[in-house]
């Protein structure tokens, strides 16, 4: 067997605290999915189903599982870089992170653009809208305030996008922070801690007294779940510090944190839980959650066999082109000129983003992942002022190469 630097029972471990955090994702992306259901359903008939309508209303709290999660995994790898090699270069993560997230957003936008721009009949519904303002502010991930000022002029089929673009300029602040203060942990934890509760107040503040539309759209609003994501990687070896005594307590933690979860959705459903009391718990389970997930020597049965379960982790996996390319493709399809049934209608939908997303992991996000881990992007480690001196030298010297060929 070749020597792989990682004992099998570790490695084994690991592979299964991973599922996890991809069982999650999972989880989550599927609700994002029910709740644009109404998109393709109809909203009246969405809101006619009682016994359910909690799960078709449940994106904002998808959303925080999500950057929750998201924001773990990024500071995790931030803080692990600057221990391993001493530095940390901000620019170089957030051009990276820029890169893999505009590899999506850029080829949905210029889709948009083209069917546009060939008066596609599934587009005529948005002639009244700005579609060059709106893709403007998208590729500069300034949508949030575009949306938020001009929510009649701006693109309903694009507006989920506002996702990326918070999670695009607070993991940018993360990286600073952790950049100017990661060397002193202590005083991260305090700026982390600082900021949280900024945003957690600030949240309730605006929701109170300038609405559910300002609340849910602003970045300063929707910053929370990937602080408490950060704070949890900064805590985290803190506790790994009790790793032994912590150990024997993480899998039940695990189980009560994920069975936390559903209650929680129903105490978000409604706006006023979702940027009051509830979201805070809410949050604060998912931190929870992720650190149990992390100290577990091994995930217990009950979560393998649920959160675990391969579809899932596949589907957490795939969570970012589903989440991407899902919301037009339901917007186009709602308007159904097949006369379709509302209920083919939306298993069409379904099966179409599976088919679209999978064409673009293949297509985009493999392409764009393995560019992004080649030598020539490897410079980049060094920082971006290298790499460009180095990628300048070396097409001087293919140019040079190719003169003296030429002679």
């Amino acid at each position: 067997m070749a020597m792989t630097g990682v004992e099998p029972a570790t490695a084994t471990r690991g592979a299964a605290r991973d599922r996890l955090l991809d069982g999650i994702r999972g989880y989550a992306i599927i609700l994002v999915l029910l709740s644009h259901t109404w998109i393709v359903a109809g909203a009246e008939r969405v809101d006619g189903w009682s016994g359910i309508k909690w799960l078709m209303s449940s994106g904002d709290y998808a959303v925080t599982i999500f950057f929750v999660v998201s924001g773990f995994l990024a500071t995790r790898g931030m803080l692990r870089e600057l221990d391993r090699t001493g530095r940390f270069r901000p620019g170089v993560a957030w051009l990276r992170r820029w890169i893999r997230i505009s590899a999506h957003v850029y080829t949905l936008v210029l889709v948009v653009l083209v069917l546009t721009a060939v008066n596609w009949n599934m587009l005529v519904a948005y002639q009244n809208t700005n579609t060059r303002a709106s893709a403007f502010h998208i590729v500069t991930y300034t949508w949030n305030g575009y949306v938020r000022d001009n929510a009649l002029a701006a693109r309903p089929d694009l507006g989920h996008l506002w996702y990326v673009c918070t999670d695009l300029w607070v993991i940018g602040l993360i990286l600073l922070l952790v950049f100017l203060l990661g060397r002193w942990r202590p005083a991260l934890l305090a700026a982390l801690v600082l900021a949280l509760l900024i945003v957690m107040v600030y949240r309730g503040h605006v929701y109170n007294t300038q609405g559910e539309w300002n609340a849910l759209i602003s970045l300063q609003t929707r910053a929370d779940g990937l602080i408490w994501g950060a704070l949890a990687a900064v805590v985290l070896p803190y506790l790994q510090a009790y790793q032994h005594t912590l150990q024997r307590y993480a899998g039940a933690v695990l189980v009560a944190a994920s069975a936390l979860l559903v209650p929680l959705l129903g105490a978000v459903v409604d706006p006023s839980g979702y940027f009051g009391l509830g979201g805070w718990l809410l949050n604060i389970d998912m931190f929870v959650w992720v650190l149990a997930a992390t100290l577990a020597v091994r995930p217990p049965t009950v979560l393998t066999y649920t959160i675990g379960l391969p579809p899932l982790a596949v589907a957490g996996r795939y969570s970012l082109v589903l989440y991407i390319w899902h919301y037009p493709l339901f917007w186009y399809l709602s308007k159904d000129e097949m006369g379709l049934r509302w209920w083919q209608l939306t298993l069409l939908a379904y099966a179409l983003t599976l088919v679209l997303a999978t064409a673009a992991q293949l297509l985009i996000e493999r392409r764009t992942q393995r560019w992004l881990r080649s030598e020539k992007w490897q410079a980049l480690d060094r920082g971006i002022g290298p790499a460009l001196l180095e990628a300048a030298k070396r097409g001087r010297d293919e140019v040079r190469e190719r003169v003296s060929v030429g002679r």
